[in-house]
C-alpha cells in the first residue's frame, strides 16, 4: 500500500504524473507518501482528488512542498480539509 508507493516514488527519478484519486488515502497513510514526496525530483502532476486527506493531511502537503521543487500541479478536490 502506501509503504510501496512511497518507497517507489522516494527513488524514483522519471516518474511525471501519478493519479492516487479515489483510494481512500488517510491522513496517515498520505504522512508516509508525503516523506517520500519530499525527496523526490521528478513528479510534477499528483492527484489526490476524492480521498479522505483532512486537515493533518494538508499541512503535511504543504512541509513536503517546501522541499519539493518539482511539482506543478496538485489536485485534492473531494477531501475532506475545512
Amino acid at each position: 500500500g502506501a509503504n510501496a508507493i512511497a518507497n517507489a516514488l522516494k527513488d524514483n527519478g522519471s516518474l511525471k504524473a501519478l493519479n492516487l484519486a479515489g483510494n481512500g488515502i488517510t491522513d496517515n497513510a498520505l504522512g508516509i507518501f508525503c516523506k517520500a514526496l519530499e525527496q523526490n525530483k521528478s513528479l510534477q502532476i499528483l492527484w489526490l482528488d476524492e480521498n479522505k486527506i483532512g486537515n493533518e493531511g494538508a499541512k503535511a502537503i504543504a512541509d513536503a512542498l517546501k522541499q519539493n521543487k518539482t511539482l506543478e500541479n496538485l489536485e485534492l478536490d473531494s477531501n475532506q480539509i475545512a
